[in-house]
């Protein structure tokens, strides 16, 4: 798990600085997952790590597609997928979980304390009343200058992180 942590620092770093991830942090963090799971566990482990990784990706990258997520968070959600015969399936489901949690109340923290925030609210609101009422899905349009309204998934990825290692869930 320490090279784990040591890739969602450089993660955490580079997201921060330049809104993105280099796809080499994302690459020795899945290598080192499945690494460990080949040393460690059977091969049918090694598969399910794969597997689990391949259904992140399909799970959030239509997020990605729509804008609402950025591909670095996709590829920290797939690079944790690899990890998934260590931690348990149902600890990578509490990681996802308590992930989403944390970004949520960060988001709402965000929304109280800026007005930026509050607009891109009542953005979403719209957004996702034309959505359902019309069907159509357009592009969720973010705004990288608006820093305040940005939510950074690296930073309560990696808070879940620490919180699972020391067995807080």
């Amino acid at each position: 798990m320490r090279i784990l942590i040591g890739v969602f620092c450089a993660a955490i770093y580079t997201d921060w600085r330049y809104y993105r991830i280099p796809n080499l942090c994302i690459l020795l963090g899945m290598a080192a997952g499945l690494i460990q799971t080949a040393v460690s566990c059977t091969w049918g482990d090694l598969i399910c790590a794969l597997g689990a990784a391949a259904v992140l990706f399909l799970a959030f990258y239509p997020f990605y597609l729509l804008g609402a997520l950025g591909a670095g968070d996709v590829k920290l959600f797939m690079m944790m997928g690899c990890y998934q015969a260590l931690i348990g399936t149902d600890g990578l489901i509490q990681y996802m979980f308590v992930t989403m949690m944390l970004a949520a109340i960060s988001s709402i923290i965000k929304m109280i304390v800026y007005t930026q925030s509050r607009e891109r609210l009542l953005y979403l609101v719209r957004y996702l009343r034309k959505a359902i009422l019309t069907g159509a899905v357009d592009a969720y349009e973010i705004d990288k200058t608006q820093r305040r309204c940005v939510v950074r998934l690296s930073i309560p990825a990696f808070i879940s992180l620490i919180l699972m290692c020391i067995g807080v869930y």
